[in-house]
C-alpha cells in the first residue's frame, strides 16, 4: 500500500483465505484487524484516505494514547527492532510559534537519565514534522489511578512519592526544575514504579492552552508571585509534590478545583489549605508532618531540596513499616509459595483492566511471594513478551472488564511461537462462563470460572507452573 502499512504479499494472503480477490471493505477490514495487520487507528485513517500520520521516522504508529493542548501521544513500534515507544507529536497549529521551544525542551528532557524519569530517546524537529520519542510505560498516570482508587494506603502512596522525589532530586542536581508537577505528569508503571514526565514542556502547554482552563503552570506562577520566589525555584516543585501526597492520602485535592480562576490563584488559596489531619484523621502523623512542611506557604519553612523531603519520607515510611502498619507486608514476607527452587520470586502477570480487581489479585499473589506485574490491555500484555521474552513465567487473564478480548488474547497466547509454552490461566467472569468451550486449553493452560476461592486460584497457578511445557 502507498502509505507503507501493509505490503501486497500480506493483502494477497488475506484475499486468498477469504476466497476472493475483491472482498468487500467491511470483510477485508475485519480480517486485517483480526490478524493484527492493522490497528483501528490505522484503519480509520486509511478509510478517510489520509496519507500521513502512519510513521514518524522509523516509528510506526499503532494508536493514540493521549492528547493535550499542543501535542498528541502515540503508541508506536520501531520498524527494525519492533520495540514499543511513545511518540509525542506537536500539533500542526502549534508548529509556527512553538516548534523551537518544543525542540529545546525535548532536548532538555533527553539530557535527564534517571530510573524515575521517563527517558527521551530522540527529538526530531524539521520543517512541518516535530516529535519526541520516549519509553512507553505500561501503566497509567496518577490522576487516572486516583480517580479509581480515590485513597491510597499510606505505604503505597509513600512508594509513589519516593520515586517522584528521587527523580526531582536528580533533576535538581542537574539544575533543572519540573514546573508542571501534577498527577497527570506522574506515570505509575504496571510494577508500581513512579516516573516523571514532561520536564520543561510546561511553559509551552500553558501558553497554548490560553484561557481554556487553569493549568498547573499557572498555579506555579501564582504561588511564586504570592511568595516572591524566582521562576525556577525548586521549592515550588516541593510544594506541589506535597499537594500530590496530600491528595493520595486524603482522596481530595488541597487546591480548589473548578473554574473559579480568581479563587484558585489567590494568595489565600495557598495559605489556607486545610491541615491533612483535619481532612483525613487516619493519616499517620509522621506522613502528615512531611506534608505540612512541604506545603508551607513560606518557602523558607518548606523543605529546601527534594532530597530533604525524600529523607524525611523514607524515615517516616520505615517507622510505619516497622510498627507493622500493614498486615500485607508481614504476609508477603511470611510466605514462600511464590518462590522458585532458587528462592527467587516467580513472575506472574495479571491481565485485568479493573483497578479494584487488579488490587485483589496483586495483593493475593504478592502475599504468597510472587512478583506481580499488571497489564490492563490483553493485546499489549502479549506484545510485551516480544520485547521481553522473560516478562512473566505465568499469566492470569481475567475476563471481568475486558470481556471477549480476553478470551481472544488467551487463545492467541496459546498459538504464537513466543508465548505458547508459557503457562496461562483464563479466569472467566460468571457472566462469561459459556465461553469456556472456546478456550484453547492444555496441561499448562487452564480455564476457571468465577466465583472461586482464593486458595483454589493459587492452587491452579501452581498446577500450570508444574506442568509447564518444555
Amino acid at each position: 500500500m502507498e502509505v507503507g502499512i501493509l505490503d501486497h504479499r500480506q493483502l494477497q494472503v488475506v484475499r486468498g483465505e477469504l476466497g476472493t480477490r475483491s472482498p468487500d471493505l467491511a470483510t477485508m477490514s475485519q480480517e486485517l484487524l483480526r490478524r493484527n495487520l492493522l490497528t483501528q487507528y490505522q484503519l480509520e485513517r486509511l478509510v478517510k484516505g489520509l496519507q500521513s500520520g502512519f510513521f514518524y521516522g522509523k516509528y510506526k504508529v499503532l494508536y493514540c494514547v493521549g492528547a493535550g493542548s499542543f501535542a498528541r501521544v502515540f503508541r508506536a513500534v520501531h520498524v527494525d527492532t519492533n520495540e514499543v515507544f511513545a511518540v509525542k507529536v506537536l500539533r500542526n497549529r502549534c508548529i509556527t510559534e512553538y516548534a523551537d521551544s518544543f525542540r529545546r525542551e525535548g532536548e532538555l528532557g533527553a539530557s535527564l537519565k534517571h530510573p524515575n524519569i521517563v527517558p527521551i530517546h530522540e527529538v526530531y524537529s524539521k520543517r512541518d514534522v516535530h516529535y519526541i520519542v520516549m519509553d512507553f510505560i505500561e501503566g497509567r498516570n496518577l490522576r487516572e489511578f486516583t480517580r479509581v482508587r480515590r485513597v491510597f494506603a499510606p505505604l503505597e502512596a509513600a512508594k509513589i512519592l519516593d520515586g517522584m522525589l528521587a527523580g526531582l532530586n536528580y533533576a535538581f542536581q542537574q539544575g533543572v526544575s519540573h514546573r508542571d508537577l501534577k498527577m497527570s505528569n506522574v506515570l505509575v508503571s504496571s510494577e508500581g514504579e513512579s516516573k516523571l514526565l514532561d520536564f520543561g514542556l510546561a511553559a509551552i502547554e500553558s501558553d497554548v492552552a490560553g484561557d481554556t482552563g487553569v493549568k498547573r503552570t499557572v498555579e506555579y506562577a501564582a504561588l511564586e508571585r504570592a511568595t516572591g520566589v524566582r521562576k525556577d525555584d525548586a521549592r515550588s516543585d516541593i510544594f506541589f509534590a506535597g499537594c500530590i501526597f496530600y491528595h493520595m492520602l486524603s482522596g481530595r485535592s488541597p487546591m480548589p478545583e473548578g473554574r473559579d480562576r480568581a479563587k484558585q490563584l489567590s494568595k489565600e488559596t495557598f495559605q489556607n489549605i486545610p491541615p491533612i489531619a483535619s481532612v483525613a484523621p487516619k493519616v499517620p502523623p509522621t506522613f502528615a508532618k512531611v506534608i505540612n512542611r512541604a506545603i508551607e506557604f513560606d518557602p523558607e519553612k518548606r523543605y529546601q531540596t527534594p532530597l530533604e523531603m525524600l529523607t524525611d519520607l523514607k524515615i517516616a515510611a520505615k517507622r510505619l513499616a516497622e510498627r507493622g502498619a500493614t498486615q500485607s507486608v508481614k504476609n508477603e514476607l511470611a510466605s514462600n509459595e511464590g518462590h522458585n527452587e532458587q528462592g527467587e520470586p516467580r513472575r506472574l502477570m495479571v491481565v485485568e483492566s479493573n483497578v479494584k480487581m487488579q488490587d485483589v489479585l496483586r495483593n493475593l499473589f504478592k502475599q504468597h511471594g510472587y512478583r506481580v506485574l499488571v497489564a490492563s490491555d490483553p493485546e499489549r500484555a502479549i506484545d510485551r513478551f516480544y520485547t521481553d521474552s522473560d516478562a512473566a513465567e505465568v499469566v492470569l487473564f481475567s475476563s471481568g472488564h475486558n470481556g471477549r478480548a480476553t478470551l481472544e488474547a488467551f487463545n492467541r497466547f496459546a498459538t504464537e511461537s513466543g508465548t505458547r509454552d508459557i503457562p496461562a490461566i483464563l479466569l472467566l467472569d460468571e457472566a462469561h462462563a459459556t465461553w469456556e468451550p472456546e478456550a484453547n486449553v492444555s496441561d499448562h493452560r487452564l480455564t476457571i470460572t468465577m466465583p472461586i476461592k482464593q486458595r483454589e486460584l493459587r492452587q491452579a497457578v501452581r498446577k500450570v507452573l508444574s506442568r509447564q511445557a518444555v
